[in-house]
């Protein structure tokens, strides 16, 4: 019986905590009826009842911007494919790659060209 007794104070306890920081984590936008802080003491001074309380009255609903399903496919999703994404674009790690491999193969050309004209400058001869 004190084993029974003991799991349902852990798990009272445990269910407070967690109540008591999704309460105090929650924005300020999903948190209905009372404020934040009140939502949290009174989860703190009325243990099992507060979080109920919180769960049922006091957390709103996660408002869903489609208004359908959680999930969108890759053919919705506009940033999926790469697609016009406003007048500020945010770079990539493939963005800086094809950049650094740009930058690479220009000095190369130049380096190769270089090394062309000195080469036809030359007349065979060996410099000593």
């Amino acid at each position: 019986m004190i084993r029974l007794w003991l799991i349902v104070v852990v798990a009272a306890v445990a269910f407070t905590v967690y109540a008591a920081i999704d309460c105090a984590t929650m924005p300020r936008e999903r948190v209905r009826s009372l404020s934040r802080g009140v939502w949290v003491l009174l989860v703190i001074v009325l243990p099992v009842l507060g979080g109920v309380l919180w769960f049922l009255l006091g957390r709103a609903p996660a408002a869903r911007p489609g208004g359908g399903s959680g999930y969108r496919g890759p053919e919705d999703d506009p940033d999926f494919l790469g697609g016009p994404s406003g007048p500020e674009r945010h770079r990539t790690d493939k963005d800086q790659d094809d950049e650094t491999l740009r930058d690479l193969e220009q000095q190369f050309h130049e380096r190769d060209g270089r090394d062309d004209r000195h080469r036809r400058d030359d007349d065979g001869r060996a410099d000593r």
